[in-house]
């Protein structure tokens, strides 16, 4: 059954298209010509998954942007030429910090988007849009690779009173007036632990040279980029979809032909492929989880029920992380109780300032 002409999903579905690498380009040509894409809506969600030069770039190399309006094609070009121009100066961004590190014997490896583009896993640099420059550190040296990247005239941000008692899986954000992109050097890549799959020191243990660079096995970046989705963004929680995630994995797919074992069956991964394949064919071995696959669509045909729903499970997480932990913490530690009550009155102040 045809999905309505302009509905969300339909766009959805567009954006999956192009991205593919096993669609049938004739059938994406007929969709793109039969004036039942919205193309103002296309760019906005595009844009919301953070894939609109992907799409692009896709485009580009199916040999479709002439099925594209005239306008939106020139648009497109340029924001693609200033994200390339962007990726290029990263590049050498993440060969000084990696120059910085190596001199000084720092264990380490890049992550996630910046591996894309040391290991030119993309036919065009401006296909990925990428934030900051991730690095896992060995949690013996974290500090003394932050305090290097200071001196480097990086600065450090504001730590919040959730870092300062509670561990997480980076230190503060490194920002720099001279840089493009901030720098988060992690301790670790999940915010919990997840079987064994993504231990720190399996990764570091086990890291590859590139062009004197260091990045994790391809393996470890395939699983981080579906973890750090589902785990880190709480896709799995929210019942989310990432075409920036699964883009990624659809590139080291085809660069090497992963075998997806039994590592991919626990829930995580399940019902990640479960949601990706409603719309990317190259996902069709997957089995499909019924269940969570009604709660995406429901959600994303109702976008009120969704709000609510989501709003719950905030409130529901929320509430069982300070009844399982930070409660106890806050009766057992004054200085946290202080500090909670220093940023109470100070956010209660502002509010009181800022209504007046």
């Amino acid at each position: 059954m045809s999905l309505p002409k302009n509905s969300y999903k339909y766009t959805l579905q567009l954006i999956a298209d192009i991205l593919s690498f096993e669609n049938s380009i004739e059938a994406l040509q007929q969709k793109m010509t039969s004036n039942a894409v919205d193309w103002e809506q296309f760019v906005f969600i595009s844009s919301d998954y953070l894939v609109l030069t992907t799409c692009y770039c896709r485009l580009k190399q199916k040999k479709l942007l002439k099925y594209i309006p005239e306008d939106l094609e020139l648009y497109l070009e340029e924001i693609t030429t200033i994200n390339r121009n962007r990726n290029t100066t990263l590049i050498v961004e993440i060969r000084n910090i990696s120059e910085i590190l190596n001199a000084n014997k720092i264990n380490h490896v890049f992550l996630k988007g910046s591996v894309f583009l040391i290991k030119g896993y993309y036919e065009d640099l401006g296909e990925r849009m990428l934030g900051d420059i991730d690095i896992l550190v060995d949690e013996t040296q974290i500090e003394t690779s932050y305090q290097l990247l200071i001196d480097y005239q990086y600065t450090g941000t504001t730590q919040g009173i959730s870092a300062k008692y509670f561990e997480h899986k980076h230190l503060p954000r490194l920002q720099s007036e001279l840089n493009l992109a901030a720098v988060e050097l992690h301790n670790k890549v999940t915010i919990k632990s997840y079987k064994g799959i993504l231990d720190p020191k399996t990764i570091l243990d086990n890291k590859e040279c590139v062009k004197n660079i260091y990045v994790p096995l391809s393996k470890h970046l395939l699983y981080h980029s579906i973890l750090n989705f589902q785990a880190n963004d709480s896709g799995y929680m929210f019942s989310r979809i990432s075409f920036k995630s699964i883009y990624d994995l659809l590139i080291l797919h085809k660069k090497h032909d992963f075998k997806f074992d039994k590592t991919f069956k626990p829930r995580y991964f399940r019902n990640y492929f479960s949601i990706a394949k409603i719309f990317f064919n190259d996902l069709n071995s997957f089995k499909s989880n019924r269940l969570i696959n009604n709660l995406f669509l429901v959600k994303l045909k109702h976008p009120f029920l969704k709000k609510q729903i989501d709003s719950f499970l905030i409130k529901f997480q929320f509430i069982k992380g300070v009844f399982t932990s930070r409660i106890w913490f806050f009766v057992k530690n004054k200085s946290y109780r202080k500090d909670i009550f220093k940023d109470y009155k100070r956010v209660f102040g502002f509010a009181k300032v800022k209504n007046s």
